[in-house]
């Protein structure tokens, strides 16, 4: 929704009476399903990215590597970084919050994001979109972000496209990881991976996760491809999420993996690369699937008609569930609603680039436009983004000072950041939280004249939509 028609409910929220503390918080309002609880860098300090530079002191780099404990890193400037090497998050409690990033918002460029070997992290509106400039067969064929043997950790809002392998993909006893309302698109096809083609979406194995509100678009298969890992069975529940122009495949499934698989909510669209005309084709009868709602528009008129054909969407060898699997229940959406809800608001959206915008343009032709590519060249390479106009924070909080004046809290005083609101959440992860959709905030001290001057001012930093 306009940002504008965001900033109305929140009014409401701030007067409105009692707590809404609970034992375990979800690591920010909207936060669902199996990495719901991540806790990010709650209560731990700040580190600002004050340049673009792939390290070095005010670099995003500097501030990953260095964390000694809990940390939220905020953005004072928005452009693409162009990387040296991959960016790896390997300390736990990491908060990477892109929503703070002024003007274009954040990109990473050349490599990739990896959570790896870490506990409760948690990305927010970020693009990675390493692209084929640094690839080599066998030697680094990246996804664009990927988790690794990492645990209670939640993706929001982010833009993965351009890699070599997966786009996006939890893997190696990762587990209690949710994605949700991200853009998994334009894998690149032949594009210097070992094994040819290998323009692929998701590769889930060995835990739990949710796959929630995401557009897969462009990718030839894995759309999603969820199979057992290291011995351990993987629960997945994938509701809400749109596909469109695949290849051969939707997603699918592996023989002898043991699998459990909520489909529920999801609606596939074939475009011009498109062949395969079942959601997803199994293999094995321990591949277990409970599915609902699902919708499918295979005729690429240029019209949304498509219509749900219960089992008969998925072929191949496997089990049917007559019960959805328990998973952390997520907010469910009919097929068409949740199509409408993604295309508005998924991926970075908050200033959602040129590359989003497109690829949302062509899932909207319903069938006659959109392409596999094998360069990031082909579809006009990393757009220029505007730096925008870094708020005054005095105290080096995260919050600005427009913010803390208006809240009644100390722009002078950087420890107020961890102080906690009667709603359970710190003030820098309220701020946070009101940056990224108008989400709950602290009880205000100040006028409400004075808190309409702070969101004016938020406003005005141009941010586009949710």
């Amino acid at each position: 929704m306009p940002r504008t028609a965001a900033i109305l409910p929140v009014l409401a929220l701030i007067f409105a009476t009692g707590s809404s503390s609970r034992a375990q918080l979800v690591a920010f309002p909207g936060a669902e399903g199996a990495g719901q609880y991540a806790a990010g860098g709650r209560g731990g300090d700040v580190y600002h990215v004050t340049n673009l530079n792939d390290s070095g002191l005010g670099s995003l780099r500097y501030g990953v590597d260095n964390a000694s404990g809990p940390r939220t890193i905020v953005f004072d400037t928005g452009g693409t970084i162009d990387l040296a090497s991959r960016i790896r998050v390997d300390s736990s409690n990491i908060t990477i919050a892109g929503q703070t990033a002024p003007g274009g918002g954040i990109t990473l460029k050349g490599y990739h994001l990896e959570v790896r070997n870490a506990t409760d992290v948690i990305v927010r509106y970020i693009r990675s979109r390493p692209g084929d400039i640094h690839t080599v067969p066998s030697v680094y064929e990246p996804d664009s972000i990927g988790i690794i043997n990492s645990q209670n950790v939640i993706l929001d809002h982010v833009s993965a496209s351009w890699s070599t392998d997966e786009v996006l993909s939890p893997t190696s006893n990762s587990g209690n990881v949710t994605v949700q309302w991200s853009m998994i698109t334009e894998a690149l096809h032949n594009s210097n991976h070992s094994k040819g083609n290998h323009g692929y979406g998701s590769l889930i194995n060995g835990g739990d996760y949710t796959f929630h509100h995401n557009l897969y678009a462009d990718n030839r298969s894995r759309n999603p491809r969820p199979q057992e890992g290291g011995n351990l069975p993987t629960r997945l529940d994938f509701v809400n999420n749109v596909i469109y122009n695949p290849g051969d495949k939707y997603g699918y499934g592996g023989s002898d993996e043991e699998v459990f698989m909520n489909f529920v909510g999801n609606y596939g669209i074939s475009g011009p690369n498109t062949t395969e005309t079942d959601l997803f084709v199994a293999d094995s009868l321990q591949n277990v699937i409970y599915q609902s709602g699902n919708f499918m528009d295979l005729n690429r008129n240029g019209i949304l008609d498509g219509q749900s054909n219960g089992w008969a969407d998925f072929d191949g060898t496997y089990t049917q569930s007559s019960e959805r699997f328990d998973l952390p229940p997520v907010t469910t959406q009919s097929a068409p609603d949740a199509l409408l809800a993604v295309l508005d608001g998924a991926g970075a959206s908050l200033a959602r680039d040129s590359v989003d915008a497109r690829v949302v343009d062509d899932v909207l032709s319903f069938g006659t436009l959109g392409a596999h590519i094998d360069s990031q060249a082909q579809a006009g390479g990393w757009p220029t983004l505007a730096s925008g106009v870094t708020l005054l924070d005095t105290d080096q909080d995260g919050m600005s000072d427009i913010y803390e004046e208006a809240f009644g809290l100390n722009k002078l005083d950087s420890s107020d950041r961890n102080v906690v609101g009667s709603n359970g959440y710190t003030a820098l992860e309220n701020y946070l939280n009101f940056l990224a959709a108008g989400q709950p905030v602290p009880e205000p001290t100040a006028l409400l004249l004075s808190w309409l001057g702070a969101a004016a001012s938020l406003l005005l930093l141009g941010r586009r939509k949710r």
